[in-house]
């Protein structure tokens, strides 16, 4: 097939223009465009409402029943769950292996199965965890409207935003949902005899549609129904609900009838000006840029249909992010594929390098054409795939195409030498090319936080390596033979620089090189023991600490996250004062960060919400008076200064701020993606006292690291409540503590009457005391109840009595354990994580040695990172395994595949080395690129022992064979060493902040392959040469090792 296609120009040509066509195609019309690739979480959610119910009696009515019904389900590896006030989250994690939907399925039969959950419970909502991509949010603004005017202009907006050709999907507003409040006093009820349920149901009774059937007549069927169902507060104030003499009662005569919105105090500020937000996402593979654009343009037409005084402003517009992170990784891309050119034009004839060189285009099209087919975007992280495999991918072709060249120059006609020097590297140059994809498999099976980042790189370089496979095997040969001798008398000035650089550079191999390889191999003993005295230096150099380890890459945002919560029982105009004085820092702080060419603030908006966060277990919303957030975004990079540090104005806002009084939870963040904190402690146990008691101990012992910051934990006291018990006097009626119970939760709390769809919305009607008569712990003890069917009541205080107490705001399981979460972040830039959580588990054996009801495991990011270990340990060793197998089946022989992987540890200290130059701590995914080292660095050996074995093959003497091939093989070792350098330099040097989490994988990569080049071209001669030595030694053999057998030195 080799010698068709390189005497058969129009087939080679065909198929480099077919693969070309298909490529564009792709990425013109078939791959999105986002900032990362969609997260499967593939957990499943498990939501249980239960309206005014506390967090102990959810966890232990819902959640922990749900928990013990799917706890043996085979696929489940972990169950958590977060029981707080009125709802029950349980979560499932599915093991890797199994179907999701089957799981989800098991799951939905258990728990629909459940008799035992409180009556009053909504129906379990059981859906399978989904991260929706956000484009772009909306908010509508103005402090000059009313509430209702402006959730009823943000409602209009949403709605037309929906009608936007190509914007599918938009998410709910941000915003309490409506609610009809239909509110009766108590002396109301006790005048006209009524009680709250009997309110509930007349309205059941009244508002109602119903169908009465058909009606049979000549002219067809007439349908009879009735149309009484209400939707407007107005139509439920007509509502009758009794008779007084000969008088009907409507509901208007003796309630308060309200539409409004669920009791949930929540304020949200645009840039300080009250608003409601939502969101338009990313559906399938619409693009990201596309939908921003489509929405940008509809604020632009919609502004005249808005109210005076309102607003349509923007937030978290993920497309400029997209575009930015791309172009920034694109240009990183071209610098390094101009200096790949360059440096095949050095090494190379011209014309040689261009053929060359055209294969990085056509293989990286090829690439294209599979994403679609493997599920791929075009991201971030298959970006950097594929500036990875920028220099790797023209390695087999710059080894077919050198040797090509050489025999061309030794007079072979360009058609012979096309096919002759593709079909002497062939085999060598294929088992090379599958090492490296094998070196890179593993990654697809990572598991843990990073398995979704790591799945992204192979299923680009994979693709790519192949179609390198094909383009250096059948296309690069005919474009090959169609190059013409050199006339000497024709070379222009770029012919002459490449050949005055081509003799200088075989001159130094010749005059330097050779001689120092001649010497290394008569002192094989003192060349070894140097290479591995280089290994060892560099394992000391670990243990002191030299170098750090950092799990998880830091993606740094365009913008700053502040949380604050309070103590529970903190009320909600407190929280808001503290939102209000961070958002003022803020904008002070803008004031003095100016774009010098523009003269406008850095910052581009700041949002806050006062009455909600985002829970740190879930990340779901958190209501809760006594919760808020910030949200700081700044221009993106290449639209600001090159000082500009987002983390420098993350700490000066932080210093601005100061210490904020009695906060359990104040912390700041620029960093995306979630692999967990640096620090965290799980504990488990039942007894809250020794709980807190060990919670305080441990964030002191923590807060002696200055390294250590936004130190938290998960548990709380939590709120005040009042605990009913009863007295003699409601035993001897008959009265349970259920239908005590049930009567104070209607009038306090309220119950749902009905629940109506009106528009978009979906509203509850709830029936309760006015708010005056349910606001003090007066109101409660003088509550009227109902006794059996009779129409008297009798207060509360004498039927009950009431206790104060307090309950937890949220309670926390994990693998059906109660557990408290102590966690921090950490400065990784200056303090090693490892050093940390060695000292820290230390301190916690002694103090859990001590209680024998309480235990601990490290959690967070050290979880993953145990996940990611075990992987990783797996995938090395089936790599090393396979990249041995597929050395042994070319060589033919079990021992030299010894010495081609002998470099992979010195390859390894290489790694180690650059992220000591460049000041790196070595994280995960510097443990990738080693990963994929393993199999790029056994290339170079591989082609230099396999002429070697030529050249024995033809008679050559041993040492006279190592030597040459040493001389020959050198031109083609460190070209494929220097374009994999630097083609990953640009990226190495990059000053961008989004990129720098990517940059240790590229110095493993580029370091590791740079050393190992410089060692394999002296400790694999050598190594060759002991292995050959060894084998005469077993075989009983005298050695044909001698310095009289060594011929072509040059003279002194």
């Amino acid at each position: 097939m080799i010698q068709w296609f390189a005497r058969n120009h129009v087939a080679a040509n065909l198929l480099m223009i077919g693969i070309v066509i298909m490529g564009i195609m792709a990425l013109s019309r078939d791959i999105a465009l986002e900032l990362l690739p969609d997260f499967q979480l593939d957990t499943i959610t498990i939501t249980t409402v239960l309206p005014g119910g506390n967090p102990k009696s959810i966890e232990e009515t819902i959640t922990t029943r749900i928990e013990e019904a799917i706890s043996d389900i085979e696929g489940i590896e972990k169950i958590t769950s977060r029981s707080a006030e009125a709802m029950s989250m349980v979560f499932a994690q599915i093991e890797g292996g199994y179907d999701d939907q089957e799981i989800l399925s098991d799951v939905k039969i258990r728990v629909d199965a459940l008799s035992t959950l409180p009556q009053d419970a909504e129906r379990p909502i059981i859906q399978i965890a989904d991260v929706p991509i956000q484009v772009i949010g909306l908010a509508v603004y103005g402090s000059e409207l009313t509430y209702d005017e402006l959730y009823q202009t943000a409602s209009d907006a949403r709605e037309a935003l929906l009608r936007v050709d190509g914007v599918t999907q938009v998410g709910q507003l941000q915003a309490p949902p409506r609610e009809i409040h239909i509110e009766v006093a108590p002396h109301t009820l006790e005048q006209y005899n009524l009680t709250l349920a009997d309110i509930g149901q007349a309205i059941q009774r009244n508002s109602v549609d119903i169908s009465a059937g058909n009606l049979k007549t000549r002219d067809g069927d007439i349908l009879v129904r009735s149309n009484g169902q209400a939707y407007q507060a107005a139509e439920f104030r007509r509502i009758p609900v009794t008779n007084s003499g000969d008088r009907v009662v409507y509901l208007e005569d003796i309630a308060r009838v309200v539409d409004g919105y669920q009791l949930v105090q929540v304020e949200t500020q645009y840039n300080g000006e009250d608003a409601i937000t939502f969101e338009a996402y990313r559906v399938g593979k619409q693009s990201t840029i596309d939908i921003s654009e489509r929405v940008k343009q509809f604020i632009t037409e919609y502004q005249p249909n808005l109210p005076t005084g309102a607003k349509l402003g923007t937030y978290g517009e993920t497309a400029k992010v997209v575009e930015s992170r791309l172009s920034t990784l694109i240009k990183s891309a071209w610098q390094g594929g101009v200096l790949v050119m360059i440096l095949l034009a050095l090494f190379l004839r011209p014309a040689v390098a261009l053929w060359v060189g055209i294969g990085i285009p056509v293989c990286f099209l090829g690439a294209f054409a599979m994403m679609p087919i493997l599920g791929l975007s075009l991201n971030m992280l298959t970006m950097f795939a594929f500036l990875i495999v920028l220099g790797i991918v023209v390695d087999d072709a710059i080894v077919t195409g050198e040797n090509i060249y050489r025999h061309m120059r030794a007079g072979m006609p360009p058609d012979q030498a096309a096919v002759f020097g593709t079909k002497e590297v062939a085999v060598p140059v294929t088992f090379g090319v599958v090492t490296t994809m094998i070196a890179f498999a593993p990654l697809l099976a990572v598991e843990g936080a990073l398995s979704t980042f790591a799945k992204q790189i192979p299923l680009v370089v994979i693709p790519v390596l192949a179609f390198s496979l094909i383009e250096s095997k059948l296309i690069l040969p005919a474009h090959m033979s169609t190059i013409k001798a050199r006339d000497e008398n024709q070379i222009n000035w770029l012919g002459r620089t490449q050949q005055n650089f081509s003799r200088g550079f075989e001159n130094a191999i010749i005059r330097i090189y050779r001689p120092f390889l001649n010497s290394c191999v008569f002192n094989k003993t003192i060349t070894v023991v140097s290479a591995v005295c280089i290994f060892f230096v560099v394992i000391v150099l670990i243990s002191t600490g030299w170098v750090r380890f950092a799990f998880a890459p830091e993606f740094v945002d365009d913008a700053i996250y502040v949380r604050l919560t309070m103590p529970s029982t903190t009320g909600y105009d407190t929280t808001k004062e503290h939102i209000h004085h961070i958002v003022k820092q803020a904008n002070e702080l803008s004031e003095e960060y100016v774009n010098p060419e523009t003269g406008e603030s850095l910052f581009k908006y700041v949002i806050s919400v006062s009455g909600l966060t985002l829970d740190g277990g879930t990340g779901a919303p958190s209501f809760g008076t006594n919760k808020g957030i910030v949200i700081i975004e700044v221009e993106t990079s290449e639209n600001r200064p090159e000082d500009f540090s987002i983390t420098e104005v993350q700490e000066r806002l932080r210093q601005r701020v100061g210490d904020i009084p009695g906060a359990e939870q104040f912390s700041l963040s620029s960093t995306f993606g979630d692999f967990g904190r640096p620090i965290s402690v799980a504990i488990y146990g039942n007894d809250d006292e020794r709980l807190a008691l060990r919670v305080d101990e441990i964030r002191e012992y923590l807060k002696q690291y200055p390294g250590v910051y936004d130190l938290q934990d998960n548990f709380s006291s939590g709120k005040e409540e009042v605990q009913i018990e009863l007295t003699p006097l409601a035993d001897s009626l008959g009265l349970s503590l259920s239908a005590i119970s049930s009567q104070v939760r209607q009038a306090v709390f309220g119950f749902e009457a009905q629940r109506i769809q009106r528009g978009q919305d979906e509203l509850k009607v709830m029936v309760r005391y006015p708010l005056e008569y349910r606001s003090s712990m007066n109101d409660v003890e003088n509550m009227p109840i109902s006794v059996g069917n009779s129409d008297r009541t009798i207060p509360l205080s004498q039927l009950a009595e009431l206790h104060p107490s307090t309950s937890p705001s949220a309670v926390y399981r994990d693998r059906q354990r109660r557990t408290v979460t102590v966690s921090a972040n950490l400065d990784k830039s200056n303090y090693d994580v490892e050093i940390i959580r060695r000292d820290l588990t230390e301190f916690l054996d002694q103090m859990f040695a001590q209680e024998p009801s309480l235990s601990y495991s490290m959690d967070g990011e050290a979880e993953n990172q145990r996940e990611t270990n075990a992987s990783f340990a797996l995938g090395f060793m089936l790599v090393i395994i396979m990249i041995y197998a597929l050395l042994a089946i070319p060589f033919k022989s079990f021992s030299q595949p010894f010495i081609v992987m002998s470099i992979i540890p010195l390859a390894i200290v290489g790694a180690i080395i650059g992220h000591i130059i460049m000041g790196l701590p070595f994280s995960m995914l510097s443990i990738m690129g080693v990963l994929a080292l393993t199999g790029i660095v056994v290339n170079d050996s591989l082609v230099l022992v396999d002429y070697i074995n030529q050249q024995r093959a033809k008679g050559v003497h041993i040492m006279e064979a190592v030597l040459t091939a040493g001389e020959v093989r050198f031109r083609p070792v460190m070209l494929t060493s220097l374009t994999t350098f630097v083609g990953l330099l640009p990226l190495m040097v990059t000053s961008d902040t989004q990129s720098q989490a990517l940059v240790p994988m590229a110095v493993s990569l580029g370091f590791g392959i740079l050393f190992a080049t410089l060692i394999t071209l002296v400790v694999i001669p050598v190594n060759y040469l002991i292995f050959h030595r060894i084998g005469l030694w077993w075989n009983d053999q005298p050695s044909d090792i001698s310095r009289h057998a060594v011929a072509g030195l040059p003279s002194s």
